[in-house]
């Protein structure tokens, strides 16, 4: 049996929202997406919900909004989906060019009095300012008015294809960008079944 092609990368995410107006609100005049379309409830198909295309790039849609008819949809989360027991989604993440543009995030996010519940942090077992967690990237956790956690990150570990581990390269590069000495930490161990 043959391997099937590569996918090329995670490219959209689809998430359910309680209240339309609040969520459109939150992701296009708190986080600058651009609506492409909308469907309002029951015009799609058999689909009882409707459907609302966003964008953060050139492409028709990096985000949906899964909702329903006002009064008919999900109840409002108890709590973030981050700390929620049930299956589904935990967090979506998008990706900002550098740390700089992480900070610029932050700042624009307290001005607009968003909670910021977790980070700026890195995350890394290795990184002098690491958290303990994985990934070696810079990241801040934010969640919408549905409760689903959004995390805004940089800086995401390049890893070496035949080691299954972070790339010392990369590693090294990204201990000298965030003021440390290369030789500060050696980067993870591989990941191994």
């Amino acid at each position: 049996m043959s391997a099937p092609p590569s996918f090329m990368g995670l490219q959209h995410a689809a998430i359910k929202v309680h209240d339309f107006e609040a969520a459109k609100d939150f992701y296009v005049n708190k986080l600058g997406f651009t609506i492409s379309e909308i469907y309002p409830p029951g015009t799609v198909g058999d689909f009882p919900f409707g459907l609302c295309f966003m964008r953060c790039t050139a492409l028709h849609h990096d985000l949906n909004l899964i909702f329903w008819p006002e009064g008919e949809g999900p109840e409002p989360p108890k709590v973030r989906s981050f700390e929620s027991m049930q299956t589904g989604l935990h967090h979506i993440a998008f990706q900002v060019e550098d740390r700089s543009a992480l900070e610029a995030w932050e700042a624009h996010l307290k001005e607009e009095g968003i909670e910021i519940f977790w980070g700026p942090s890195i995350h890394s077992p290795k990184h002098p300012e690491g958290d303990g967690f994985w990934g070696e990237n810079h990241a801040l956790y934010i969640s919408d008015p549905s409760g689903n956690c959004v995390e805004i990150f940089c800086d995401m570990a390049i890893m070496d294809p035949y080691t299954n581990r972070v790339n010392e390269f990369w590693f090294r590069d990204r201990l000298a960008r965030d003021g440390h000495p290369s030789t500060a930490a050696d980067p993870p161990v591989a990941w191994k079944p």
